[in-house]
């Protein structure tokens, strides 16, 4: 039997089911798709705090202290990675996440002026995580001035890195030289009484305010505590 003159094409009712399948699979690929990209973002981001924490230890081993941006004497100065502290600074695209990645950075590398590359008559400090440091990890605008910044995370951010932690017990540990009834500190600093590091994993600061809202914020982040 011939299908009748009016039944040649499809109805309005037809073509509506049908656009409205493509739009709910096109919309299911689309979330598995960012799903995937955020699973191998983290992934990743895991695999270079890991690097980066075993060249941290291997510095220690070799200089008896982990890189640590020490002002001289009096000792009262800013220094880039005792004033981070990831208790109260959450949001990566602050210059004081960038200079303490890029003092951490300069620290295992060797790369003193930050140029990306070890010119051996000038800098002859030893390289730790080696293989670690390719262009793929440095800012992006490295590609247009040649100089590095900070460590990018696989978002486009900067590692975060601090040893604010490590200031608090160093300081604590001196007054017990003279003091060996004093008490730690009560208000602490940074996570670790070494050094903190980690990845904001694409926040730039908690959505809700308040303790509550910087805790579930800082949950999502990938750290070393």
């Amino acid at each position: 039997m011939q299908r009748s003159p009016s039944r040649q094409a499809f109805t309005l009712i037809e073509m509506i089911t049908v656009i409205a399948i493509i739009a709910i699979l096109s919309g299911m690929i689309i979330s598995l798709a960012g799903l995937m990209t955020t699973k191998q973002n983290r992934a990743k981001a895991l695999g270079d705090i890991t690097a980066l924490i075993s060249a941290c230890e291997a510095y220690k081993t070799d200089n008896g202290g982990y890189p640590q941006d020490v002002p001289p004497p009096p000792g009262n100065a800013a220094s880039v990675t005792n004033d981070l502290d990831p208790r109260t600074q959450m949001n990566p695209t602050d210059g004081a996440y960038q200079k303490a990645s890029l003092f951490l950075y300069k620290q295992l590398s060797g790369d003193e002026n930050a140029n990306g590359k070890i010119d051996p008559s000038t800098e002859t400090g030893k390289k730790y995580a080696a293989e670690f440091f390719k262009p793929s990890r440095f800012d992006t605008g490295f590609k247009t001035t040649g100089t590095i910044t900070y460590l990018q995370d696989p978002w486009g951010y900067s590692y975060g890195y601090s040893t604010a932690g490590l200031k608090l017990e160093q300081d604590y540990r001196v007054a017990l030289e003279t003091s060996p009834t004093t008490s730690r500190p009560a208000t602490l600093q940074g996570f670790n009484p070494t050094f903190d590091i980690w990845c904001t994993a694409g926040s730039t600061g908690p959505k809700e305010s308040g303790t509550a809202g910087q805790d579930s914020e800082r949950n999502k982040w990938i750290k070393n505590w």
